[in-house]
């Protein structure tokens, strides 16, 4: 896909030097993201720091088209990104905080119990109250994190060992459709856009796509590209599996109640059976096996579902805050 379109100076300057041969970034480039700490409120909801980050996590999936494949790996490129990272993991943990009374052992029920807590509001509005159009923006939004699904977590293979490792497997070959071409999820859930009349596409609507969505495919990215946060990647799937078949059956049953097809709500038909084993296997046998075999990682994995946990639900108040207003929860695309 192309570069999307820049939201600020920093993606302005390094989209432009994207283009470019690989090389050292400009000093004025490296000074706005070391300026970050002071000049961003929130990076959770900045669009220049989110564009930046999906971009630069762009590289390690896909690509873009007309950019150099060596800038993956560029030292200087690393940095920056780097820089948006700690920013970003910066707000992301202001409001993470971990139980005092939580031990090892009790990290499966913990996620059990904190996961499960389901319905919200934004959920119980998608199912009851949504309008055709509201689902369809809903479908694009999380277009960016599940046309790509699975992938992030799959880098965790490599590194844990024993039943987690297993567990971990299993739960990725489901998503993978288990080897079988057309039933893996990212494409069941083209088709589900293409039900909507949707482009199934991926980044067809990145220009739309605002920070607060960007976010829940960057968590995983950010956790998953690096193995010192390997825990937390570990958790990122414990609270995505958890609750999920109960989230998916209220996704289902509000767009059957729209009109949808059935092949429309295969995506989330297939989760209400899949994850309802799969949050038992990411609970105890991946993470409650990874924690007693790293005992001194369990906070990461409890910090990786605390802070999915919060870019979610910024995500959903983002969303159900536009439509209580009675407006779209897109970005609007610029008219020239």
């Amino acid at each position: 896909m192309r570069l999307p379109a820049p939201r600020g100076p920093i993606s302005t300057e390094l989209f432009a030097c994207l283009s470019g041969e690989p090389g050292p970034l400009p000093s004025q480039l490296t000074e706005l993201v070391d300026a970050l700490p002071r000049t961003t409120t929130d990076a959770r909801s900045d669009e220049d720091v989110q564009i930046s980050l999906w971009t630069c996590y762009g590289l390690a999936y896909a690509g873009f088209d007309g950019v150099d494949e060596r800038w993956e790996w560029q030292p200087s490129l690393l940095a920056l990104r780097g820089g948006l990272e700690a920013v970003f993991e910066r707000d992301v943990l202001a409001e993470v905080r971990l139980p005092e009374d939580l031990t090892p052992e009790k990290v499966p029920t913990f996620l059990m119990d904190l996961c499960g807590a389901v319905p919200t509001e934004f959920l119980k509005f998608v199912h009851q109250n949504a309008t055709l159009e509201q689902f369809r923006e809903m479908a694009i939004h999380r277009s960016i994190d599940a046309l790509h699904e699975g992938d992030a977590h799959t880098w965790a293979i490599p590194r844990v060992t024993g039943r987690a490792k297993s567990a971990l497997i299993e739960i990725q070959a489901d998503e993978y459709g288990g080897g079988m071409p057309g039933r893996s999820h990212a494409e069941l859930y083209e088709i589900l856009m293409s039900e909507l009349d949707l482009d199934p596409e991926y980044g067809a609507y990145i220009e739309q796509i605002p920070a607060a969505s960007l976010g829940l495919h960057n968590i995983r990215s950010m956790f998953g590209l690096h193995q010192r946060w390997r825990g937390r990647l570990l958790g990122n799937l414990a609270a995505t599996e958890i609750g999920s078949s109960l989230i998916n059956r209220h996704f289902s049953e509000g767009l059957a109640r729209l009109g949808g097809s059935k092949r429309a709500r295969w995506f989330y038909d297939e989760h209400i059976l899949a994850d309802a084993v799969h949050e038992q296997l990411a609970a105890h046998d991946m993470c409650g096996a990874f924690v007693a075999d790293y005992p001194t990682e369990w906070e990461s994995v409890v910090i990786g579902a605390l802070a999915t946990l919060n870019v979610r639900g910024l995500f959903a108040t983002t969303v159900t805050g536009a439509w209580a207003a009675e407006v779209t929860s897109l970005r609007e695309l610029a008219t020239v």
